[in-house]
C-alpha cells in the first residue's frame, strides 16, 4: 500500500521501528494542505504535526510502499494519543515530475493549537535530510521552532 508520510514519520529510526519493511519510492507534495500542530503528544510533551486542509498551500512528504504488517504496526504506535485521533485518509499527491498519484496518509482530528518543541523538530529534520528534501522544506520546518 502506498503511503504519504510526513513529519516525525520520516525519521529513519522511527520509520524502521514502525514500518520495518518500508520502501521509499519518491518525494511528493500534497496540494491545498499545510502542517499544523493540532494534537498533543504525551510522549513528545509537545504538539504533533498533522496535515490540515488549506487552500493554496502544499505539504511535502515521502511516498513509501508499506506492507499490511507495516501499516498495522504504525497504527499501533499512535498509542500516545487517544485511539482514533489519527485516521487513514486517501489523498492525491504530486510527484516532482508532476504526475498525480492516489495514496493514503495519516491525518489528525484537530483538538487545538499546540507548539512543537526543539527535540521534536530535530527528529523531523533528521528525516527530511535523510530523504533529501529541498532546502525550502527544511527551512519551513525550522520556522516552526518555538521563539
Amino acid at each position: 500500500m502506498k503511503f504519504f508520510l510526513y513529519g516525525d514519520l520520516l525519521n529513519p529510526s522511527q520509520l524502521t521501528r514502525r514500518a520495518p519493511e518500508h520502501q521509499f519510492l519518491h518525494l511528493a507534495t500534497l496540494a491545498d494542505h499545510t502542517v499544523k500542530f493540532c494534537r498533543w503528544s504525551s510522549q513528545w510533551r509537545c504538539g504533533l504535526a498533522s496535515v490540515v486542509h488549506s487552500v493554496g498551500e502544499k505539504t511535502w512528504g515521502g511516498v513509501f510502499e508499506l506492507t499490511d504488517e507495516d501499516v498495522a504496526i504504525m497504527d499501533q504506535f499512535e498509542q500516545d494519543v487517544p485511539q482514533g485521533a489519527y485516521r487513514h485518509l486517501q489523498v492525491t499527491v504530486s510527484t516532482e515530475g508532476g504526475e498525480k498519484e492516489l495514496v493514503t496518509t495519516y491525518a489528525a482530528k484537530p483538538i487545538g493549537k499546540f507548539k512543537p518543541k526543539d527535540h521534536y523538530l530535530d527528529w523531523v529534520l533528521k528525516g527530511l535530510k535523510q530523504w533529501k528534501f529541498p532546502e525550502e522544506v527544511i527551512q519551513q520546518w525550522e520556522s516552526y521552532r518555538p521563539r
